[in-house]
């Protein structure tokens, strides 16, 4: 069956080939940096309709949702400020990263989010091939939707690209672009960031490398938002020291009902300070139990109080 209309599945390839240049262009033009990193996954291999679908799935978001996520995901936060709709884009993305999921891991039915995940695929395969579970002859449908689906979300990109380049602040959101291009992973060694910051906090016998995977997407997110003419070695090594002090923070023998109860104050900002009071008392003396911890912290809160 995919021979029939294989062309068209061809076809629609080698738009969004086309339309790849021309956002690579575009942001070479505006920002005198590349769109993303280099694509690596291989192309789908549409000899069967299903097997077609999974690796068209793998394939697009390899590339639109990795390679290029910085400057997709920038160019869709800006499309409304350039009188762009973002939705469509914004709902294949969510779409797409809930299909690679499905696909590539091993779902639990019971796990909130795991059931989420399938219920969004199901929905989609539905609106596609009229069905929750495609059957042999509809993963046809499925595969067509989905290039069809991708192309708008390129094309849309575009469109806000080139909105960019006409705006009355062509150059500012141009820099904006550029900037969250050169504030991702791609250009910080996390690794090596936190050993420096390890070695500056006395801070041993940690696994670093499973601290830098489990914090590298939330720098990344972070990085990407500060300015240009913020010093992006101070701020990542502020990030890579918050993470290392949560490691090795030592659990408490006090909640924050306790401080509350003791301190005789309400619930809000003032019990997080206190509780962070308290973790610095306990991790200068760690030997200290509840009753002495509460103590200290009393004595220590009345004195920041006094004038």
């Amino acid at each position: 069956m995919i021979a029939a209309s294989g062309s068209g599945l061809h076809v629609t390839l080698s738009e969004l080939d086309r339309r790849r240049t021309e956002l690579e262009m575009l942001c070479d033009a505006l920002t005198s940096c590349p769109v993303g990193d280099p694509v690596t996954a291989p192309r789908p291999v549409l000899s069967s309709p299903q097997h077609g679908f999974v690796t068209t799935t793998i394939w697009l978001s390899s590339w639109l949702e990795e390679a290029w996520k910085a400057s997709m995901k920038y160019l869709l936060g800006q499309a409304l400020r350039v009188g762009v709709d973002p939705a469509e884009a914004e709902r294949f993305r969510h779409v797409l990263g809930r299909l690679r999921t499905f696909f590539a891991h091993n779902l639990d039915p019971s796990n909130t989010r795991d059931r989420g995940t399938r219920d969004t695929c199901y929905a989609w395969f539905k609106d596609a091939c009229g069905s929750r579970v495609p059957g042999d002859d509809q993963w046809e449908c499925c595969l067509e939707a989905l290039l069809a689906s991708a192309l708008r979300c390129l094309q849309l990109a575009i469109e806000v690209a080139r909105s960019i380049e006409c705006h009355a602040d062509s150059a500012t959101l141009s820099n904006m672009w550029r900037d969250r291009l050169s504030r991702t992973d791609v250009v910080v060694n996390y690794l090596g960031e936190l050993q420096s910051a390890a070695g500056d906090l006395g801070c041993g016998g940690l696994n670093l490398t499973q601290i830098r995977d489990r914090y590298s997407r939330r720098w990344a997110e972070a990085l990407s938002l500060i300015p240009a003419s913020a010093d992006l070695d101070t701020a990542t090594t502020r990030h890579m020291e918050q993470a290392l002090l949560a490691e090795t923070g030592r659990l408490l023998p006090v909640t924050a009902a306790d401080v509350m109860e003791r301190l005789a104050i309400n619930p809000g900002e003032s019990v997080e300070v206190a509780l962070r009071l308290a973790q610095v008392l306990y991790s200068m003396k760690p030997t200290l139990d509840r009753s002495s911890l509460l103590d200290s912290l009393v004595e220590n809160w009345d004195q920041l109080k006094s004038p």
